[in-house]
């Protein structure tokens, strides 16, 4: 698994999502490295991450990881890299100091007792046309994260440049972490998490409604929720200052 490390400062472990890779976190990566030691993670078939065969399950995605990173650190996660950053947490409770997590919801599908979340068909929908034609796929969900934002066109300019497009997961990547995506449900874990979480999301997000937050903070005494103004599914790229000083204040504390 390729981890590239930059940086000075308290260890802190970045956790990109589906369909991306850790040139993701570019620009607020630049600016974290000032006080922190970064590792960023791109997941096995993305990025510079080679892939074999069952890398993206659960267990064993878990387990690579704990091999390869800090014994203690912070860790960031977003989309899906939230999801798994939940679930090491959980696992590692020993190793994750305070958790940082980019719209991030810890069921993306909607259940009898999870409203609020995304119908089951629009990830299926995906999970279809990702077999018949991958680089339409891929720009089709580049769109929906960006849809809505007051930045989108920004947002869907850098995220095309740098990342799915024109250098692709491998399909079988794609295809574990959509799978991923779509059966992880770490609720309960969430909920029995001691370390400190803050969540950031943005008000017009179109995979993740609103009121999870609400729901998320009656779960949990330990999360600390904001909700940004105008951003979309990626607001550390819309709204790159505003993330870092919320992430800055919340480890710094």
């Amino acid at each position: 698994m390729h981890i590239k490390k930059m940086g000075n400062g308290p260890d802190l472990v970045m956790l990109h999502g589906w369909s991306m890779h850790s040139a993701v976190w570019h620009d607020l990566a630049e600016l974290l490295a000032k006080n922190f030691t970064l590792h960023l993670v791109d997941l096995p078939g993305h990025g510079q991450s080679e892939w074999h065969e069952h890398a993206l399950d659960h267990d064993v995605l878990l387990a690579d990881l704990a091999s390869e990173l800090p014994q203690s650190a912070h860790w960031l996660g977003w989309s899906l890299g939230g999801l798994i950053s939940i679930a090491f947490a959980k696992l590692f409770p020993e190793r994750v100091n305070k958790l940082v997590l980019f719209a991030t919801t810890p069921c993306f599908v909607k259940q009898a007792d999870w409203p609020c979340a995304m119908e089951p068909e629009v990830f299926q929908t995906f999970a279809d046309n990702l077999k018949t034609n991958q680089a339409e796929t891929l720009q089709r969900f580049l769109l929906l994260q960006a849809r809505g934002s007051n930045y989108s066109r920004d947002t869907v300019r850098q995220l095309t440049t740098q990342l799915a497009i024109e250098n692709p997961p491998v399909k079988e990547a794609l295809e574990a972490g959509l799978d991923l995506l779509i059966g992880m449900d770490v609720r309960s874990q969430l909920a029995m998490l001691t370390c400190p979480i803050l969540m950031i999301l943005g008000d017009r997000d179109t995979l993740i409604p609103s009121e999870m937050l609400e729901v998320v903070e009656q779960m949990t005494c330990n999360v600390e929720a904001i909700l940004l103004k105008g951003a979309g599914h990626a607001p550390f790229i819309s709204q790159t200052t505003e993330c870092l000083q919320a992430i800055e204040l919340f480890l710094d504390e």
